[in-house]
């Protein structure tokens, strides 16, 4: 190779080298080595189910916690039909017939009656029976009222008197307990309460019934009453 084209290829080959070896003086950016932008966001739906799918119910109502409640029915109520702890309770259920023994056509027995939470401050206990269906002078037919019952005692056997109570003379000129004793062909609602007293009520045994109970009703800080049906 003659002198003059060796030394032209040396010098290019030098700046080949030279070349290959520049870092740049900052004014030149080299290619990127990684992506300098985020993909695109995935926008494909989730899967959901319609509020009113039935899956989504059974789900929401077996992940939904568990709130303790007391059916109404069971709360003891007072004489106005206010909740009260003051609760009564007799061999019927409520609202249910009353067993013939208790009535005219059976052995005329006075029914066997208990009562839970009794109120601080009460003095003594009554017990009254009343026909609300039937009216006598314009009041509910009182079968049966009992006051001077000892406030320590809850409850009072089936034909039993507590010692000491004061029994009133009821609607059919009975001293005590009369059975319920609808017209043939009649259906009445009976309403049994045991009411608790602030005083004691001195009134002699034998008292008419509607005197005896507007004293109780009056001296009454409250009550508590179950009710049945008798249909004859």
């Amino acid at each position: 190779m003659p002198r003059r084209s060796s030394r032209l290829v040396a010098v290019l080959t030098a700046a080949l080298i030279l070349a290959a070896c520049d870092i740049g003086d900052g004014t030149t950016l080299r290619d990127p080595v990684a992506p300098t932008t985020l993909p695109p966001p995935d926008t494909t739906p989730l899967e959901t189910l319609p509020l009113d799918d039935p899956a989504f119910v059974d789900t929401a109502l077996d992940e939904a916690p568990v709130i303790d409640s007391v059916p109404l029915e069971t709360i003891p109520q007072g004489e106005n039909g206010t909740a009260t702890g003051f609760g009564a309770f007799a061999p019927w259920a409520e609202g249910a017939p009353i067993d013939v023994l208790y009535t005219c056509d059976g052995a005329n027995a006075s029914p066997a009656f208990s009562w839970t939470g009794v109120p601080d401050g009460t003095q003594e206990l009554a017990i009254s029976l009343v026909d609300e269906t039937n009216l006598s002078n314009g009041r509910p037919f009182i079968h049966w009222v009992l006051t001077g019952i000892d406030p320590v005692i809850d409850r009072v056997g089936e034909n039993e008197t507590p010692p000491g109570a004061v029994r009133g003379l009821n609607f059919f000129g009975d001293v005590g307990y009369t059975g319920p004793c609808p017209d043939p062909g009649s259906t009445s609602t009976f309403t049994l309460t045991v009411f608790a007293l602030n005083q004691q009520v001195e009134l002699a045994d034998g008292t008419p019934a509607a005197e005896l109970l507007d004293v109780v009703r009056t001296v009454s800080i409250d009550s508590a009453s179950t009710s049945g049906t008798v249909t004859r």
